[in-house]
């Protein structure tokens, strides 16, 4: 159970965004708008066009809206996790049910919040958001701290956003995520050939075998982190080897960032290592193979792939984590 004063912040910052937005084709008949904010919102307006039309995403009332927040992120998430453990602590509210993050509109509360968890011996991670999704239950505006994303990057980030609100299992936060990360990868790559922009398909398809690099080395770190903290080695040999083994993470990003396999991810790697920030990835990636696998078993067709996600959330959670394992294994 959370504070009033959470639940406080989070009222007041969600109606905030709510009232102080505009109907996006309000902003653009408006001849005050500048040219700029005009064209990125026309680009939003055919991306959200497609995710209704073409990719089954429901759209009646969300990016509809137009919000200049005045700054560079709307909330901050934390995410905490114990010590010798490689998964995120859960934190429970009403509706959404249980998730591995607790958001803050004020970076300050968050960091606060953060604070107060390392000093119960948590180790923690804070995460700038540029947006989220309220799972259709307010309309979500477009925000100005997604328009000057490139095309590409604007476009998964809505189809991301969107896919929450087709499908959400409550107290699963990997599945969710994983779930919008995939509808996300897949719809922005059929966007791109659809507009036929082919460099931005190279670049994109460069980027996602850059990106599943980096989530595959630090999914591996996970998993010898996890068979560590589950020995019968003391505690003092656990933190010395668990240093040993980020900091090892640390080297083999350096080569495979000089060899050119993966992104920049140096400042993510300059601002610490710790089980809270590697489980922050997982919740977003550990489950996309899945999610590809029903894709597959519905012959790249959305609704049929949509329907046998809600048919694989409707099991029971024992047949779940098994079939889990076994779209992990192809």
């Amino acid at each position: 159970c959370q504070s009033i004063g959470y639940y406080t912040q989070a009222a007041v910052g969600q109606s905030a965004l709510l009232w102080q937005s505009r109907p996006i084709s309000e902003v653009l008949a408006d001849r005050q708008t500048p040219d700029e904010i005009r064209v990125r919102l026309a680009v939003a307006e055919s991306i959200r066009a497609y995710a209704e039309d073409i990719l089954a995403l429901p759209s009646v009332s969300s990016y509809r809206r137009y919000t200049d927040i005045g700054r560079d992120f709307v909330m901050w998430n934390v995410v905490a996790a114990g010590e010798f453990s490689v998964e995120p602590e859960l934190f429970c509210h009403p509706v959404v049910g249980c998730v591995t993050y607790q958001g803050y509109f004020n970076q300050a509360d968050a960091l606060s919040f953060a604070d107060s968890l390392t000093s119960q011996g948590f180790e923690t991670t804070v995460a700038p958001v540029a947006a989220y999704s309220t799972l259709g239950w307010f309309p979500d505006p477009l925000l100005s701290s997604v328009l000057d994303y490139p095309d590409a990057d604007l476009a998964a980030l809505m189809f991301h956003e969107l896919a929450h609100e087709r499908f959400y299992l409550a107290d699963d936060t990997t599945i969710n995520e994983s779930f919008a990360t995939f509808v996300a990868r897949e719809g922005t790559r059929r966007w791109l050939v659809d507009t036929n922009r082919h460099t931005d398909v190279l670049r994109f398809e460069k980027s996602e075998s850059q990106r599943n690099a980096i989530v595959a080395l630090i999914r591996k770190t996970r998993a010898a982190l996890d068979a560590l903290y589950s020995s019968d080695l003391s505690d003092a040999d656990k933190r010395r080897q668990k240093q040993a083994l980020l900091g090892q993470l640390r080297v083999d990003y350096g080569l495979m960032r000089q060899a050119g396999t993966v992104g920049d991810w140096g400042r993510w790697f300059d601002e610490g290592l710790n089980n809270a920030k590697l489980a922050s990835i997982g919740s977003y990636y550990d489950q996309v193979g899945l999610f590809a696998y029903l894709f597959d078993e519905a012959s790249g067709d959305f609704d049929t792939f949509y329907k046998l996600v809600e048919q694989f959330g409707e099991l029971p959670r024992e047949t779940r984590e098994q079939m889990r394992l076994c779209a992990d294994c192809k």
